[in-house]
């Protein structure tokens, strides 16, 4: 390897030409050198100097050339002093690396190397990064060089060859007690803590990786006890690689982070700081407190349950997925936070399962929650009750949650399923539309009152156990304001209900009030092309316009224009009764029948302002101007009955 050197006189009254020598030529002068400065400092006279110092030294892989630099050269037993040095390391193609300066330093000719324990500037040859140390070695051949203490560093996150004059300097500054350098790559040890606009990180050590044609720096890498903060948020981890061209951070090791009452943690965490962008992967859990911007209201969902819900609202959101994506909102695009894999958001007995979950953010509102959208395999929970469907919505705007896809519920005592389910949790109503089907418990206290009792029976005051089944157009549940009042419940359109003992009712429109407390049937009103119909024993059919039930005065009101019909049989007999109105008692089991009422048997015509029917007894009763009209077979058999009855006299 061929080397270089160009001396200067120390003295005015000495003069040596600059030559340059191969390394044959000079040793011999170097050693003489010495020699002669050995001499000098044992007979006390002043260290040699040879003025002026300079050498070019090629990189071990070929590849750079390092050349050094004095104002003065000073020979010492332990090597040349070199006062005011500098270093600079040129690529093949001319293209500076590193420029490196100090007040003083010794430089050992045969190792190659460079020391000293005063201060030391450095820097980029891009000016990307300036450094500024205590204490220092290196090697020329590398080259390398070590920084001992009171590391500090200035880099330019922003700047590239392209906008190297024009963009505008967006600085981090490194500190750390060690900092070591080679091609493509620094290091900072110790203590590291770095600063900028944005936030600080702190960790043990940071690596700095440089592109080996003209090191700029490209990528930083912290490791061990990685602390990140940025404005509210502290990110901890063990590992945190920033890409500074792409502008992004990835936390590895366990990553943690919190804000105030937020808090997550996951296997991989990436930042991108420009977009405002995060990626969370692996066993993301994430903890929000209860206000949270609408995230956990889609949990809200206050099912119409027979006992009241244990409130959590006032309790945290727990969220775990597989991965979890997240937009900043702008003034101009909308913002998301997306969980995907396995996704569980839980509060209090709350608790939501899906595929994906995404939370639309609103732009312009400072990350305002506009909308939660949950889809593929929902599952919404509260305590014992139940909601699923293959998409949900929550919107925040009228504060609804939607469930479409197969919507199935279990809710307390009642179960269905619809192609809709809508709930309004702040106004505690559930509707479902589109070919619902539900199951529903017999109400206690109904007293069948759809059923009058089989002869020598009286009315039957409890359920049979088995469930009503409704089919209907759309259904609606609306739970009573501040638990005053009754819970509704109304089915409208081809509304179809049948029960375990042959019970069937059609009608438009079924209107239902419930006691929820007692989770009793308090009152019954449907309309709408009624008919109503029972089987078995003493089975009956109604037909009417409107079917009134209530338990204030246990009373069945069926009324219609220009009458009703009811249609039973009683002892292999048909019976049919019309009316303007036909009342049943529940208590009494009797069957009154008003507005020019007309009951038909096979027997003949009983009329009067109203007609009354015990089905205990058996036996009719007219009142008001009534008339009976008999059959001329009816007649012939009482004629026959009066005549049997006369022969028997004594």
């Amino acid at each position: 390897m061929a080397h270089s050197k160009t001396f200067a006189s120390q003295r005015a009254d000495f003069t040596l030409t600059a030559v340059v020598l191969s390394k044959t030529q000079w040793l011999i002068p170097i050693f003489l050198a010495c020699l002669v400065a050995n001499l000098s400092q044992v007979l006390g006279q002043a260290a040699a100097s040879t003025g002026r110092f300079r050498i070019a030294e090629k990189s071990a892989d070929s590849l750079r050339i390092s050349i050094l630099t004095g104002s003065e050269a000073v020979f010492q037993a332990d090597g040349m002093l070199l006062t005011d040095p500098r270093l600079v390391t040129v690529t093949a193609d001319g293209k500076t690396n590193l420029v490196f300066t100090a007040s003083e330093c010794l430089y050992d000719q045969d190792k190659k190397t460079i020391r000293s324990s005063g201060e030391l500037s450095l820097s980029t040859g891009d000016g990307q990064m300036q450094l500024k140390g205590v204490g220092f070695s290196g090697n020329l051949a590398g080259p390398t060089l070590s920084v001992l203490s009171n590391v500090v560093a200035k880099l330019d996150k922003k700047l590239t060859q392209a906008r190297q004059k024009s963009a505008k300097p967006e600085l981090l500054q490194i500190t750390s007690r060690q900092f070591e350098i080679e091609p493509g790559r620094a290091l900072f040890r110790d203590s590291v803590l770095v600063k900028d606009a944005d936030g600080t990180l702190s960790s043990d050590s940071i690596a700095v990786g440089m592109r080996e044609d003209d090191w700029e720096v490209q990528t930083i890498l912290a490791s061990g006890n990685v602390a990140l903060q940025a404005e509210q948020i502290k990110t901890t981890s063990e590992q945190a690689d920033y890409d500074l061209p792409a502008g992004l951070i990835v936390l590895k090791g366990n990553p943690n982070w919190a804000m105030g009452e937020r808090s997550g943690r996951a296997n991989l965490l990436m930042i991108h700081r420009e977009s405002q962008s995060v990626n969370a992967e692996g066993d993301v859990y994430m903890r929000l407190p209860a206000g949270a911007g609408g995230t956990g209201g889609v949990l809200d969902f206050n099912a119409p349950t027979a006992g009241p819900a244990k409130d959590s609202k006032g309790e945290s959101v727990e969220i775990r997925s597989n991965v979890f994506l997240f937009q900043a909102a702008t003034g101009e695009n909308v913002g998301f936070a997306r969980y995907i894999g396995a996704v569980q958001l839980t509060r209090g007995e709350g608790r939501l399962q899906c595929s994906f979950l995404n939370v639309r953010l609103a732009k312009g509102s400072g990350g305002a929650v506009e909308s939660v959208n949950a889809e593929v395999g929902v599952n919404l929970a509260q305590g014992g009750d139940q909601l699923t469907a293959q998409t949900a919505t929550y919107d925040l705007a009228q504060k609804t949650i939607q469930f479409r896809g197969g919507a199935r519920w279990n809710l307390g005592t009642q179960s269905g399923q619809a192609r809709l389910v809508e709930l309004s949790p702040n106004d505690g109503v559930f509707r479902a539309s589109g070919r619902v089907k539900m199951q529903l418990p017999r109400p206690k206290g109904d007293g069948r009152f759809l059923l009058p009792p089989a002869s020598g029976k009286v009315a039957k005051s409890e359920p049979s156990g088995e469930p009503l089944l409704v089919v209907c157009d759309s259904f609606e549940y609306r739970q009573a304001v501040g638990s005053v009042g009754l819970d509704s419940a109304t089915f409208t359109g081809n509304v179809v209900l049948s029960g375990d003992e042959g019970l069937r009712v059609l009608a438009q429109n079924v209107v239902i009030g419930i006691d929820s407390e007692g989770a009793g049937l308090v009152s019954l009103d449907a309309s709408g092309d009624l008919v109503v119909s029972t089987t078995g024993e003493n089975a009956m059919r109604y037909v009417g316009d409107r079917l009134v039930y209530s338990t204030a005065d246990e009373t069945m009101r069926l009324t219609g224009k220009p009458s009703v019909e009811i249609r039973t049989r009683l002892e292999g007999a048909e019976v049919v009764a019309l009316g303007q109105a036909a009342i049943y008692n529940l208590g009494t089991g009797l069957l009154r029948l008003t507005g020019d009422p007309v009951l038909k048997t096979d027997e003949g015509e009983l009329r009067g302002r109203e007609v009354v029917f015990n089905p205990h007894t058996k036996r009719l009763k007219a009142t008001g101007r009534w008339k009976m009209t008999l059959n001329p077979r009816t007649i012939a058999k009482m004629r026959e009955r009066t005549k049997k009855q006369g022969k028997t006299k004594p």
